[in-house]
């Protein structure tokens, strides 16, 4: 279960899992927030301080400095993507593996909405560190997200692998980037759960359409997987 960890007023609030209800999680969610409304450099230890309601030296003390509560930060995002996408495929019923991926990508997003902020603003801001988030995601989407589909028969052999798992993390931080500029052309902000859905079975679908083959290719590349595959 997921549950807010932060209050106060304004935007949607940072979430983390049950396990993950500590002093230590509230410290380094404030900095989240902190890092993505404000970037890193203008977020002080005393300014994650105040928001998560401790003394800057507690911050310290769990932490030592702010280029440790950074890659604790980092970490975190690194974490949560991977649990996110880890045998999605094989944790899923029988059926259609697009959707079921599909699904995931939008809790993934849905419950990490201030992450993806931060990832998107230091890229824009040309961070070195929020570069290396970046490429840790890629290949987390080359390996819980490409290889599964792959392996289920849902990409066409000739696909261009590379730029594939780049297009899965770009397409996701876009939407995030550009929200402001999206939420103009849609009846509700992006964020909603109905837009979330609208945009789950519109990404889905460019996937399938686009990155697919055809449905008896598919259903034979399926029937070539060995009864153990199958199973997974």
């Amino acid at each position: 279960m997921l549950h807010d960890t932060l209050t106060g007023p304004g935007a949607k609030r940072l979430t983390v899992r049950d396990a993950d209800l500590s002093t230590y999680a509230r410290i380094r969610n404030a900095a989240l927030e902190g890092f993505a409304a404000n970037g890193v450099p203008a977020t002080s230890i005393r300014d994650v301080a105040a928001a998560a309601e401790v003394s800057p030296g507690l911050v310290q003390h769990h932490f030592g400095t702010k280029a440790g509560l950074r890659a604790a930060v980092d970490e975190y995002v690194i974490d949560v993507t991977t649990q996110a996408f880890q045998d999605v495929i094989g944790r899923s019923e029988q059926g259609d593996v697009w959707s079921t991926m599909g699904d995931a990508v939008t809790d993934w997003v849905r419950e990490n909405l201030i992450a993806l902020r931060y990832i998107a603003r230091g890229l824009v801001e040309g961070d070195g560190e929020a570069q290396r988030v970046f490429d840790a995601l890629v290949e987390v989407s080359r390996m819980y997200w490409l290889a599964p589909l792959r392996e289920a028969g849902a990409l066409r052999e000739e696909i261009d692998e590379d730029w594939a798992a780049i297009h899965a993390i770009v397409f996701n931080l876009a939407s995030v980037l550009f929200e402001p500029a999206i939420n103009r052309h849609l009846p509700e902000p992006f964020s909603t759960p109905a837009q979330t859905e609208r945009w789950n079975a519109a990404t889905t679908d460019l996937y399938r359409r686009g990155v697919s083959p055809p449905p008896t290719a598919a259903r034979a590349a399926a029937r070539r997987r060995s009864p153990e595959q199958r199973k997974r």
